[in-house]
């Protein structure tokens, strides 16, 4: 992820997730070495890019 193009302020979110789901997400986010919220915020972007 470039971190240039991220917003310098976070924006705490409070969502919720089925289990499975973020065991998934967990999981992928440590493969790539980023966490949780680095993982979600770049699935984010990158789906939001496809629909643009």
């Amino acid at each position: 992820m470039d971190l240039a193009r991220v917003q310098p302020k976070a924006v705490r979110l409070t969502i919720s997730l089925p289990q499975a789901l973020v065991r998934r997400i967990d999981a992928h986010a440590k493969a790539r070495h980023l966490s949780r919220s680095a993982f979600l915020a770049q699935a984010a972007s990158e789906a939001m890019g496809r629909e643009g």
